[in-house]
């Protein structure tokens, strides 16, 4: 009997959706999001599957615990013990913290660091380049944008010449952050002598890169191993407020750190290293136990589709429960789940006061109609929420009671907490609380404090497309 082409179109149709399917139930853990795949797999016969096959398997999640099957047992590197912090001052509250962040990330928390906020590219650029001219050894950084434009070239130049001056130089970009045209740079690093990766560079087809939905949204800089920047401003000129930059302007914070929590960074940046260029890292080089003496206790925290699945998530759950007076949120993009939204809640109702700041107008339109269908609810629970006036605040931090801080690179939304390499720093010190808490203040300063009214002034049109986007919330 022959088969005719319709025929066996239906049958593969079938058969693959069956899969999908399949896979969609015994696999993913949120309900909506399963719930979501299996409509896209039922209205999009083949196409709905394949679409699934791309973006919708976790492959390195997969790979990872393949890994650490084989290598259970081993240990995280080894700190010393005079650097480990064997109790917190204060009440449980935070010591129950600390446990929790210890056991999730299987890192210590680590006494000893410094940790300085810079504001804006004004202040961040001219630190990470005066850092790279002085590097004795190595220099790493790993960045999601690294634009071609004036800060660009001006960071390529001072990577050059420390490649040129022997120095070991290693650059990893991501594939989708960064722009084609920008890693045409890459050509003058690799000439100087540095090394240069693209993570999960994007494809001519799908299928030779089914993890395409998967980025690499760390931002990290290490000079010799003692000294590292962290936090939310990537390899760009938008960072950089001046007159002749014609460009929309976006306002960030980043970090200078010194301290044995430095070692952790290096550590997360070479095993991004070792997954994308296949080079081990090690030695006296790259890793050279640092020590400073500063009364920050802090922690590296590393998350994302692998074994690190949802670790800043779970960190920002249980420091809402901790808190006991206030909780301070800067976020550019805000979806939460129903979990985080019903800790804040609960918060609220045991006496807590909960800031949110989020920006009056996103880069992302279909992420700002999510997050503005969450707001009503927020608000009618006594959430103070807070649109932030514009150049557009593309700050993360996270502040518990004055003296707990979360920096870095990872937003409040789904794609942060299961799909995006993130990395934050957990942070312990008053003093570091004291000027993000006064940094949030002048935000407040020029902010509009949001109440219901004023969402449902808002278009009958733009309330249905938040709802509609709300839907589609783990996939943004």
């Amino acid at each position: 009997m022959i088969i005719s082409f319709k025929h066996l179109l239906t049958l593969t149709s079938v058969f693959f959706g069956i899969w999908a399917a399949g896979h969609t139930i015994l696999n993913k853990r949120n309900p909506r999001g399963a719930a979501l795949w299996l409509v896209i797999i039922i209205l999009l016969p083949l196409a709905g599957s394949f679409l699934y096959w791309v973006l919708g398997i976790n492959r390195i999640h997969r790979r990872a615990q393949a890994r650490a099957r084989k290598k259970r047992g081993a240990v995280c590197r080894v700190y010393s013990s005079e650097c480990i912090v064997q109790d917190l001052p204060g009440d449980g509250r935070f010591k129950t913290l600390n446990l929790l962040a210890t056991r999730a990330t299987r890192r210590p928390l680590l006494a000893g660091n410094s940790v300085e906020p810079l504001f804006d590219g004004n202040e961040t650029f001219p630190a990470m380049l005066e850092s790279i001219g002085g590097a004795k050894k190595s220099v790493t950084l790993s960045t999601y944008i690294f634009d071609r434009d004036a800060v660009g070239i001006r960071v390529v130049d001072s990577l050059c010449a420390a490649a040129e001056r022997g120095i070991q130089v290693r650059v990893l970009v991501d594939g989708l952050g960064t722009s084609r045209s920008a890693l045409k740079m890459a050509s003058r690093l690799r000439d100087a002598g540095a090394k240069v990766s693209v993570f999960h560079p994007l494809p001519g087809l799908p299928f030779r890169r089914p993890s395409i939905n998967m980025r690499n949204h760390r931002k990290i800089l290490v000079i010799d191993g003692k000294l590292g920047f962290t936090g939310g401003i990537n390899i760009s000129g938008r960072h950089f407020f001046s007159k002749q930059w014609e460009k929309e302007l976006v306002r960030d914070i980043h970090f200078r750190i010194t301290g044995p929590v430095v070692e952790g960074m290096q550590d997360v940046f070479a095993e991004d290293w070792y997954a994308s260029a296949g080079e081990v890292l090690e030695g006296d080089v790259f890793f050279s136990k640092p020590h400073e003496k500063a009364d920050a206790y802090a922690r590296a925290v590393a998350s994302g589709p692998d074994e690190n699945f949802e670790k800043i998530y779970e960190i920002i759950i249980g420091a809402v429960h901790a808190a006991g007076e206030t909780v301070t949120i800067v976020t550019p993009y805000f979806i939460p789940d129903r979990p985080l939204v019903q800790a804040l809640r609960s918060a609220v109702l045991t006496g807590v006061e909960v800031r949110i700041f989020l920006p009056a107008r996103s880069d992302h339109t279909v992420v700002t109609w999510a997050s503005n269908a969450h707001l009503s609810e927020l608000l009618d629970s006594g959430i103070s929420i807070f649109w932030t006036a514009p150049p557009f605040v593309h700050s993360k931090l996270m502040i518990i009671d004055g003296f707990w801080s979360l920096i870095g690179s990872a937003n409040i939304d789904p794609r942060s907490f299961r799909l995006n390499f993130e990395f934050d720093i957990e942070v312990y010190n008053r003093d570091l609380a004291e000027k993000l808490t006064d940094y949030t203040d002048g935000l407040k300063k020029e902010a509009i404090l949001l109440n219901s009214d004023m969402l449902l002034a808002r278009p009958l049109y733009k309330r249905l497309c938040e709802g509609v986007a709300r839907m589609f919330a783990p996939y943004l």
